[in-house]
């Protein structure tokens, strides 16, 4: 069986121990580029969302923890936040966010965050996945777009300018 069929059936973090970061990571390359294409837009909706702020902005806890707070207090399902940052749990709880059903994953790398992003928006584990993309291509839209109706999930692209 292939590492990218393994990839997309199994544990993640268990396959890494197995294989090499770089058998990993084309493997995770070769599965993402093998997704089945998706249908015309107009015959869809979208299951992507970007939302473009503006670097170093004071506002932009402002904006977006509060509508974190109405995800996470409207949903049965985890809300998977994927940072290159840490995520302080007492600033999320003082604005109102449910900390309990939201998952901080940490990652720096923007080609590992595309790949969490794809697995979870797939998983069908989470209704809502977020994460910073500083350029994510119409192709990668579409692909991040098929996994999130794969799994009945919304994704949240974060890019600042």
């Amino acid at each position: 069986m292939s590492i990218a069929r393994q990839l997309h059936q199994s544990d993640h973090s268990a396959l890494c121990a197995r294989y090499s970061a770089v058998e990993v990571g084309t493997a995770a390359a070769e599965a993402f580029s093998q997704r089945p294409q998706p249908a015309p837009a107009s015959s869809t909706p979208s299951g992507i969302t970007e939302l473009v702020l503006t670097q170093h902005s004071p506002d932009t806890q402002m904006l977006l923890l509060p509508m974190l707070a109405y995800l996470s207090s409207n949903n049965d399902r985890w809300i998977t936040w994927i940072s290159d940052a840490p995520v302080d749990r007492n600033v999320l709880a003082a604005y109102g966010v449910d900390t309990h059903k939201i998952r901080v994953i940490r990652e720096s790398s923007e080609e590992s965050t595309r790949w969490i992003l794809w697995e979870a928006l797939s998983a069908g584990t989470s209704h809502t996945v977020i994460a910073t993309l500083s350029d994510a291509s119409e192709e990668t839209v579409s692909h991040l777009e098929s996994a999130a109706q794969e799994g009945n999930s919304h994704g949240l692209l974060i890019r600042y300018r």
